[in-house]
């Protein structure tokens, strides 16, 4: 089977980025990708920590900014032809999310271990 994930990091839903990036730099992290609707801190050791607007922006729905931000941390598996990805998995049983598009353009869909744990699928705009 050909490799299916590339790269992988955490993510965090954050109601203010601004609030949020200045805690973190506070911790001696500067961003490496820095939009307005997400945010990437090399954290030592490799890890990457993501952080994602679900605050109110122009046009978000409140609904909308619960449901991503339920959960917590989740862990982002990068993957290509998400759509195959997410067929896949369906086809053998794996319950997986709609795929929804982020602002940004990021294509998403989100799948829980048999704890409950999240991972999200992401493909790249």
């Amino acid at each position: 089977m050909p490799k299916v994930i590339s790269d992988s990091w955490v993510m965090a839903g954050v109601r203010d980025m601004k609030k949020s990036v200045a805690f973190y730099t506070k911790l001696g992290l500067k961003p490496s990708i820095n939009r307005p609707y997400y945010v990437e801190l090399n954290l030592p050791g490799g890890t990457v920590l993501g952080l994602h607007s679900i605050g109110a922006e122009k046009g978000k729905k409140p609904k909308a900014a619960k449901r991503m931000a339920d959960g917590g941390w989740g862990i982002m598996l990068r993957v290509k032809n998400i759509e195959k990805v997410v067929a896949d998995l369906k086809r053998k049983r794996v319950k997986c999310g709609k795929i929804t598009t982020a602002p940004g353009g990021a294509d998403f869909a989100s799948l829980h271990d048999p704890d409950g744990n999240r991972l999200v699928l992401v493909e790249m705009a």
